[in-house]
């Protein structure tokens, strides 16, 4: 098992290549997959910060995102005319809807709330 903490740059990837368990089970054995935001210690500064500087990689978390069909209690993420929206799912109602003028602002309030890193 490797030392905690996790560094920044590999929490960002495995976010971003959804292997965020994967990754943890590198550092801790058996980690409850429902409560991975512990290991987790990106802030929002930072984590805008690199989607910015990455638009490939946040495009493509961006695209993956909006195109889920699931509508019951995971949170959504949508562009409509020049914003970008974050929602949380409701019994396929959106609920507490975020608007982001820019795309990492939005991605980063998605993985934020899905992760539970508030």
């Amino acid at each position: 098992m490797k030392p905690l903490p996790i560094s920044e740059a590999d929490q960002i990837n495995a976010i971003l290549d959804d292997s965020v368990y994967d990754l943890v089970c590198e550092y801790v054995e058996n980690p409850s997959q429902y409560n991975l935001k512990k290991y987790l210690t990106i802030d929002r500064r930072k984590l805008v910060e690199v989607l910015a500087q990455n638009p490939g990689k946040t495009e493509a978390y961006f695209r993956k995102h909006a195109s889920t069909a699931v509508s019951h209690d995971v949170e959504q993420i949508w562009k409509d005319g020049l914003e970008y929206l974050v929602a949380s799912m409701d019994h396929g109602k959106r609920r507490s809807i975020r608007r982001f003028a820019s795309l990492p602002e939005a991605v980063a309030e998605h993985i934020l709330v899905t992760y539970g890193m508030y």
